[in-house]
């Protein structure tokens, strides 16, 4: 009887034999289990830095933000009646400095919700607080007043305050840079602001007199619009208010944390971040299992005579199997190892660079090694032994007889015509042709592993290319401006700005930051756009109400719905009457005559140029007049706009070094299964005389055709995945209109089959080194 132990060396000298197959399922097993182990390390990462702002800041469950019709003594005896619940009030209104839109959040001393993650000086009632970016903007020094115009109390003031410090809050966690700025003031520095503003402005008589600290402070209170709510019974609370507050003017929005407009975009990141996990790894997967799956098929056929061997020798059906699937459990673990510590070391590398650009978040000690990351392991251990034992059923139902026979002796067919010969010429097109047939699950193998990668790589370029398109739509042919202007005071320069040389015509805007509410309740933008647009280039009227379709999506509203949103204490709505894609900009956009009461106090400029060689000279003398924030060509834009949309450039990057780098191990694995397959048919073509670009030629018209037909299939799949990747990948920055240039359909075709060729004739110059004589000693 053969001693058992011949089976672990038996496997040994497997893997030594064939080491450079076995790579190729090493190599496949780590590249799965790095980017689910890396997508899911980077959301893991991203979710407890934003968990550690919340829980040191005390961030509240929910807020209900109300209007000044609202009853709010009748809110508050609903709220006190929930037992586990607590709540606070403040004043929160939209207000600007020098033409930047912020947000003023009040607070005093020992509320106890929402307080600053950090801050570089003590909080008190007395100062105001902002974020590093925008203080640096505005250099802002501490110690030193600054000016916030707001209406407050029916009143338009400029209201002094006294800047007191950096601070990052839980409601100000985006980048400054592009949203709207939170301001975090004391209750009693906005009441001494206020006096102070009043007083200057109407001067000092009897009006004034009547107006004292006590009279503001009981006003402010009264203006209350926020309450902060904190509890088991938040949730209940919201739904109780929606239910009997939504659709009045009474109640803005009632949201979670996780919807409130402040919040709602880095707790959507971090939903997308949890949902890439469930798209790039399971092509993966699904790729590896091809690629096991092809391999222990091609070593069970290998292996039929020595399974016929060792079940003559006693060897029960199970020992066999696990003889040859542990073999590949083995290679399966290894990949598994490097993927798991690979992983978390560069995926949330890559996707943290984004993270850095558009939040300011912490950073927390995280663990390298999560218990979750064992969980990709087991999904390919699953699959290597569920795809072993479908590889070597046929082979152990065999009885040892047959199996000594050995594969060939039934599956080969003919290669000449019974008929005719065979001209020299088209011997390579016909054997391409004929082991494709022969061996009918590898040949559907290639094309499943080529529709794979060429999918990934349509996916990076359309990326890309979506990106490219949706700027060159808004910038050329929407707003096809040659300079933008934004100004520090709502004053028009349109008449300075048109003295200019090269100045062919203006259009001055206002802006506003706004709440929309439809469906839901979004924090966006209204554009008020002139009577006759010069520069503007899509068409609209005075009651005209257009959409941006990211928006639109996001507020859950479409053509014909209604739009409303709270500006200057008053309330406004209109029917959107086109819903339209935008890149950049975002929100709806109304002619100047659209709402009688909302003021057109313009807060910039589109400018059009008679020649683009005027532009940069235009952007610099406008910078020089007074009143003027920023002013930049269309060439800066475009430079700004690649560098905001770097991060996702990075992204795209990646995708297309994992889909190169999946093609080259899927087809350098099934090229050198079919070098190994066909070392009879290369042997017996040297011995009848053909030359070696007769044989290479073979093997490049079988895979190249193979490769292109799977690029053609996984070109009609490269859309939907492009789609898919950035919907949960959105970003505030801009609008996906979702778009692939037929050039990348072609670059696609082309480099999959070029690292498809390149394989091949690596493998066709190895012919050389096959030895006939052994090839030539199986079985026909």
């Amino acid at each position: 009887m053969v001693e058992k132990s011949i089976l672990p060396i038996k496997a040994a000298r497997e893997i030594r034999l064939n080491f450079r197959q076995y790579i190729s399922v090493i190599l496949i097993a780590a590249l799965a289990v790095t980017l689910f182990t890396g997508l899911l390390a980077n959301y893991e990462n991203f979710k407890a830095r934003l968990t550690e702002i919340y829980a040191v800041s005390d961030m509240c469950d929910g807020i209900i933000m109300v209007s000044n019709d609202a009853d709010k003594d009748e809110i508050r005896e609903k709220l006190d009646g929930y037992e586990s619940l607590e709540y606070g009030e403040r004043l929160f209104l939209p207000a600007k400095i020098s033409g930047r839109s912020v947000y003023i959040a009040t607070f005093k001393e020992g509320d106890k919700f929402n307080k600053p993650y950090s801050h570089e000086n003590p909080i008190n009632d007395d100062g105001a607080y902002s974020d590093s970016g925008f203080s640096k903007s505005k250099e802002l020094e501490v110690g030193k007043p600054f000016y916030v115009d707001a209406t407050v109390m029916g009143m338009d003031l400029s209201v002094p305050l006294t800047f007191s410090g950096n601070i990052v809050h839980p409601e100000s966690l985006e980048n400054s840079e592009y949203n709207p700025v939170f301001i975090y003031v004391g209750e009693n520095a906005l009441i001494d602001g206020l006096l102070a503003s009043i007083r200057s402005y109407y001067g000092d008589n009897i009006f004034t007199s009547l107006i004292t600290r006590n009279n503001i402070e009981k006003r402010v209170k009264n203006a209350y619009n926020q309450f902060l709510l904190k509890g088991d019974d938040a949730q209940a609370a919201i739904s109780a208010i929606n239910a009997e507050y939504q659709g009045t003017d009474a109640l803005i929005y009632a949201l979670p944390t996780a919807e409130i407009p402040t919040n709602i975009t880095v707790e959507t990141d971090v939903n997308q971040a949890k949902g890439l996990i469930y798209i790039f790894p399971v092509i993966f997967y699904l790729v590896a299992l091809l690629i096991i799956l092809t391999s222990i098929s091609q070593l069970i056929g290998r292996e039929q005579k020595n399974i016929g061997i060792l079940k003559a020798l006693g060897y029960s059906n199970a020992e066999i199997l696990l003889h040859y699937t542990s073999i590949f459990v083995a290679l399966s673990a290894i990949g598994s190892i490097i993927g798991i510590i690979a992983g978390p070391l560069i995926i949330p590398q890559v996707m943290g660079k984004k993270y850095s650009i558009l939040y300011q978040l912490p950073d927390v000690n995280l663990p390298f090694f999560r218990p979750e990351y064992l969980f990709s392991v087991l999904i390919l251990i699953v699959i290597t032994f569920i795809t072993g034992l479908f590889a070597c059923y046929e082979a152990l139902k065999m009885r040892p007889a047959q199996s000594l026979r050995g594969v060939n002796a039934f599956n080969m067919k003919p290669l000449k015509d019974s008929k005719k010969d065979v001209k020299p010429v088209f011997l390579p097109v016909k054997m391409a042709f004929r082991n494709m047939r022969r061996k009918v699950s590898r040949t559907i193998m290639v094309v499943a592993g080529t529709m794979g990668c060429s999918a990934l790589l349509l996916c990076g370029f359309g990326i890309e290319n979506t990106l490219d398109y949706g700027i060159d739509l808004e910038l050329n042919e929407l707003i096809p401006y040659s300079v933008t202007v934004t100004y520090t005071e709502n004053v028009s320069k349109k008449s300075e700005i048109e003295k200019i040389e090269g100045v062919k015509s203006v259009d001055e805007f206002a802006k506003y930051s706004v709440n929309l509410q439809g469906g839901k309740v979004v924090s966006s933008y209204v554009f008020i756009l002139p009577e006759n647009p010069t520069v503007f280039n899509f068409p609209y009227g005075d009651e005209s109400c257009i959409i941006s379709s990211t928006v639109a999506e996001d507020v859950g509203v479409k053509k014909g719905d209604t739009v409303s949103f709270v500006y200057g204490e008053k309330s406004y709505s209109a029917i959107i009457t086109e819903v339209r894609d935008f890149c950049v900009s975002q929100g709806i956009f109304v002619s100047v005559n659209k709402f009688e009461n909302l003021p057109f106090t313009p807060t910039g400029a589109y400018i059009k140029s008679t020649d683009d060689s005027y532009n940069n000279s235009i952007s610099e003398a406008i910078s020089s007049l007074n009143g003027i924030l920023t002013s930049a060509s269309i060439e800066d834009m475009r430079i700004r706009a690649d560098g905001l949309l770097s991060t996702i450039s990075v992204m795209t990057n990646t995708i297309k070094i994992f889909a190169i780098l999946l093609a080259i191990v899927v087809l350098y694995n099934l090229a050198l299964l079919n070098f190994k397959e066909r070392t009879k048919d290369i042997a017996t073509l040297k011995v009848l005389g053909f030359s070696k670009f007769a044989i290479l030629s073979s093997f490049i018209i079988e895979i190249l055709f193979l490769t292109f037909l799977g690029s053609l299939i996984g070109l009609t799949l490269g859309f939907p995945l492009m789609k898919a990747v950035l919907m949960i990948n959105q970003t505030p920055l801009c609008s996906y209109i979702y778009h692939i240039y037929v050039k990348s359909y072609i670059y696609t075709v082309l480099l999959t089959c070029g690292v498809s060729l390149i394989i091949n004739l690596f493998f066709g110059f190895l012919t050389d080194k096959v030895p006939m004589a052994e090839s030539l000693k199986s079985v026909e």
